[in-house]
């Protein structure tokens, strides 16, 4: 995605949330079966409780008490949706502080759709039903004392457990090869943000379990398989791979194992998450989900896909006031929705960006990378490149193996006239989104490199794939036309101007001036005049 700004707005200043706020939020995440009053809330952050309460509401969107009690109401959901033998409805709601049985349970129907005891009862149905002990997608308390002062259920990392890797060999160096293997790849899952990797047997909290083993082959040759799969007792294949080198260069096969499976393990997961999002069935509405399933949508680099993430990540946010993650997506598409030309108020709708984008940064306690990068994409949207930056370098720093931030510091690069360096973290970003992830943004990215490197007979291939990939990213248009004019070809620069005029009937010459990426200085003077010229003539309106 290449941004452009609209001549006649001014980026909305970042402003950092204040101190009193980030207090208040840490206190009331520890406060859910606490009683908490404002003067209270306010002595602790230190401030007036006007102040507070104005802080707060500028930059959360409520008053501290309601958003208390909204975070409690949450957590009464989860806990009904993973319940013990022993689970009431009763005894969860008064657990979380909520004395007035029937004020809750009203409260609690107005913003669920349904009675506290109909999730009670779905939720043991399903349990029966399927014959597991929790939720699939987390781990389930084991007793509800623990689910009333643990993280919900869908912020525990998905756990992983590494089963030792087997020699099919007496070899003695094999033996200790693989018991290497089994060490250095737990080590460097755990560096991975998100995974509760764990050397030993599958327990029944484990989501995945990775096994393997290593084989000496007749010629001499030294094969490791290595297999991911979806519940540790099941037999659903997630990933796999193998690789092979000599019995001489163990280290080196060894580095060139634990680097492979490290960087696959995790979109591998992801997609299998995000496809059992989409087949959960849709009346047991959880936010955790909702943001899985809008996480296709939200990366497709389209108006169209954007607003229809934008919805389920506004239900997400009013199921889980307290997550950061959906807010922060959410300010991505309406970032989306300006950049791609896909609403009629694009002040206001930059405004509603900034906004979520700030609040998405008082909530997230965590550092989550989703959050840092769909932050970064609303600041570079901005123009602030340099703040864009420091977002994706904490991002890639917490998770090294996080496509999305690569796939958006390779963006920013692009956008300052860097193709090489573009093309070298776009290419690093493609093999980590994994199989099931848009990519069209991405091959898009390489196009804008090759773009700015003045190859533009690559750069119009490599966006035909993305148009190819996502034809609902019309926008793309607006750099191949220019793409097709520098190469001479007015046919299919007309044909592109006409598709991107239909599609977007109020873009103009300077908008597309200013969304395409610089040029390297050779090409800008062989192409400038050529570029605008020709689109002038080609009928677009300055």
């Amino acid at each position: 995605m290449a941004p452009y700004e609209h001549p006649a707005e001014a980026p909305t200043p970042s402003i950092a949330a204040p101190r009193d706020v980030r207090i208040a939020l840490a206190y009331l995440r520890r406060a859910l079966a606490l009683r908490m009053t404002m003067p209270e809330l306010a002595q602790l952050c230190g401030v007036p409780e006007r102040t507070l309460h104005r802080h707060f509401v500028a930059f959360v969107g409520r008053p501290p008490l309601e958003h208390l009690r909204r975070m409690r109401l949450s957590a009464v959901r989860d806990a009904l949706l993973a319940p013990d033998g022993g689970a009431t409805v009763t005894r969860v709601a008064t657990g979380f502080g909520f004395l007035h049985l029937g004020r809750f349970a009203a409260e609690y129907r107005q913003q669920f759709g349904e009675p506290p005891s109909a999730t009670l009862s779905r939720a043991r149905a399903a349990v029966a039903d399927s014959g597991a002990a929790g939720n699939a997608l987390g781990a389930r308390p084991e007793r509800m004392d623990d689910a009333l002062f643990c993280p919900s259920p869908r912020r525990i990392a998905a756990e992983l457990a590494v089963l030792h890797f087997r020699a099919d060999t007496a070899d003695p160096d094999l033996a200790r090869f693989a018991e290497s293997l089994t060490e250095q790849m737990t080590a460097g899952l755990r560096r991975f943000h998100g995974f509760a990797a764990r050397l030993g047997g599958a327990g029944r909290s484990d989501r995945y379990c990775l096994t393997g083993h290593v084989a000496r082959l007749a010629d001499g040759t030294v094969r490791v398989v290595t297999q991911l799969r979806d519940r540790p007792d099941g037999e659903c294949h997630v990933w796999g791979d193998a690789h092979h080198g000599t019995i001489d260069d163990l280290a080196g096969l060894l580095g060139r194992v634990v680097s492979d499976v490290v960087s696959a393990v995790q979109p591998g997961t992801d997609g299998t998450a995000i496809e059992c999002a989409r087949r959960g069935p849709p009346a047991v509405p959880r936010a955790g989900d909702l943001v899985l399933r809008a996480l296709p949508l939200v990366l497709a680099a389209d108006p169209t896909s954007a607003t229809l993430a934008l919805g389920m990540l506004e239900d997400a946010m009013g199921l889980d006031p307290d997550d950061a993650r959906p807010v922060a997506l959410a300010a991505w598409c309406r970032s989306q929705r300006v950049l791609y030309d896909g609403v009629a108020d694009p002040a206001a709708e930059r405004r509603r960006a900034r906004q979520l984008a700030d609040r998405a940064a008082a909530l997230d306690h965590l550092a989550d990378p989703w959050v840092l990068t769909a932050r970064s994409g609303v600041t570079m949207a901005e123009g602030r490149r340099d703040e864009a930056l420091v977002l994706l370098a904490r991002a890639k720093a917490i998770d090294p193996g996080f496509g999305w931030a690569w796939e958006r510091s390779a963006w920013v690069l692009a956008n300052q006239g860097n193709g090489e360096g573009a093309l070298g973290q776009f290419r690093r970003a493609l093999p980590l989104k994994g199989p099931r992830a848009p990519i069209g943004n991405c091959l898009a990215g390489i196009g804008a490199a090759y773009f700015s490197a003045g190859r533009f007979a690559e750069a119009a291939r490599w966006i035909n794939r993305a148009l190819t990939e996502n034809p609902g990213a019309v926008w793309l248009n607006r750099n191949l036309a220019p793409c097709y004019l520098a190469l001479g070809d007015r046919t299919a620069a007309a044909a592109s101007v006409r598709r991107l005029r239909e599609a977007h009937p109020r873009l103009t010459l300077a908008q597309i001036t200013m969304a395409r990426p610089p040029l390297c200085e050779e090409a800008e003077r062989v192409a400038e005049g050529r570029i605008l010229d020709g689109l002038i003539a080609l009928g677009m309106p300055r």
